[in-house]
């Protein structure tokens, strides 16, 4: 839980759920998160230093052909990432053959088995080797990390791309992890939540990556205007990193259950009346929780809308809810450094 005094707690919290209140709607997660923040005063509206009505917003068309022809210019996982993923959607996948295919990539070896030895896997110190990685944690858990590991690379942080990317990835695997923990509640794979979850906001990667200027512009008048990154990107570009991750995503082969997360994870389809969470729900909550746990520097950040409906179909406990939360922020930091080359 964070440490920070009680009115300074209360004004952060306040700072993250801003939206929601000027707004009088009901986020379904702030009594969870005042728990975690242990804020029980009542919070005053935050006055945003610029209104979204008055700021003139610029643009900077970027057309869906253009969004295409950059996205194709991106690196492509490594081919034996993309059999990895294969095995987080059928069985009979061999794993010696993917051990054998990983082995030759010593840069991603060394990393992975950094990861794989983060007490978030549970087997500090016992994994040597690439077989023994998946012998101890699992072919699937191995795949997923594979891919953390193969993205990060392929999106090393460049001067010139307007991204803070140690905070991108701190908050990806805060998501990921997140999910991966609330899915077994939920009925849902936690290595395919993990996956989904650490890629949801690739999309921002693409856009950052093959658009720097345009998106430099997008960031400027998200913090201006004070709305969602992915609202900003709409209203600047035309399109948003929904869009851009699902053709990355379809670039490099995902299962298409994650492709969907990745799509919608800003807003969810509507239920289809089964009263399960959806992986694309899971992947929204645990995006929304994740940004109301990151340290409190970023004045910027918030916590997005999250329906009633939806918080709904996850009949899990505060008390669990809090154990994942309180842990998620020490697991994140310890695969960051893991994964930094």
């Amino acid at each position: 839980m964070p440490t920070i005094e009680a009115p300074r707690a209360t004004a952060a919290l306040a700072r993250l759920f801003r939206r929601s209140l000027a707004q009088g709607s009901v986020n379904p997660l702030l009594p969870l998160l005042r728990h975690y923040h242990g804020v029980l005063a009542p919070l005053a509206i935050a006055e945003s230093t610029h209104a979204a009505s008055q700021e003139r917003a610029p643009h900077v068309p970027i057309t869906l052909s253009e969004l295409q022809r950059a996205v194709i210019a991106l690196p492509s996982l490594p081919q034996a990432v993309q059999e990895a993923l294969a095995a987080l959607q059928a069985e009979g996948i061999s794993a010696t053959a993917i051990a054998e295919r990983i082995e030759h990539d010593q840069a991603m070896v060394a990393r992975t088995l950094r990861a794989a030895n983060t007490a978030f896997y549970g087997a500090p110190g016992r994994v040597a080797t690439i077989r023994a990685a998946i012998s101890i944690l699992g072919l699937r858990a191995v795949s997923a990390l594979l891919t953390a590991v193969a993205v990060s690379a392929r999106f090393p942080a460049q001067a010139n791309i307007p991204l803070n990317f140690k905070q991108f990835w701190r908050g990806a695997l805060t998501t990921a992890i997140i999910a991966r923990e609330l899915a077994p509640v939920v009925r849902l794979d936690a290595d395919v939540a993990f996956t989904a979850a650490l890629l949801h906001d690739v999309g921002v990667l693409a856009l950052a990556t093959s658009f720097p200027a345009a998106y430099g512009t997008v960031q400027q008048y998200a913090h201006q205007a004070d709305v969602p990154l992915w609202q900003a990107e709409r209203v600047v570009l035309g399109v948003d990193h929904g869009v851009a991750g699902e053709l990355l995503a379809h670039r490099w082969h995902l299962p298409a259950v994650i492709t969907s997360a990745i799509a919608a994870h800003h807003a969810p389809p509507a239920s289809t009346g089964s009263g399960t969470a959806t992986l694309t729900e899971l992947v929204h909550i645990a995006d929304a929780l994740a940004h109301g746990v990151v340290p409190q520097e970023d004045a910027h950040e918030a916590v997005p809308e999250v329906s009633v409906d939806t918080w709904s179909r996850f009949n899990v406990s505060v008390e669990l809810c809090l154990d994942v939360l309180r842990s998620s922020g020490a697991a994140a930091d310890a695969l960051c450094e893991a994964l930094a080359s």
